[in-house]
């Protein structure tokens, strides 16, 4: 596998898209982890880590969504 991602992007590209996919690996396990930070019901915690496995661009949204509430609840706008 590795070798076919070399021969497709070529050394600088290979690493690069290693490092992309290790962000959004991150990204997607942060948001995993970040919905035990709310107290939702056992149930739509386990319904919303579902969706985030089986659907994983939801996982991505509802970090975005949480990085622009946290935002807001720093700068007094909430």
């Amino acid at each position: 596998m590795l070798e076919i991602i070399h021969d497709q992007f070529g050394t600088i590209g290979s690493i690069l898209v290693a490092l992309g996919s290790f962000t959004l690996l991150i990204l997607w396990v942060a948001a995993m982890s970040g919905i035990y930070e709310y107290p939702y019901s056992d149930r739509r915690k386990f319904l919303t880590i579902s969706v985030f496995i089986l659907f994983p661009p939801y996982a991505f949204y509802w970090l975005l969504k949480d990085i622009i509430r946290q935002y807001r609840i720093l700068k007094g706008r909430i």
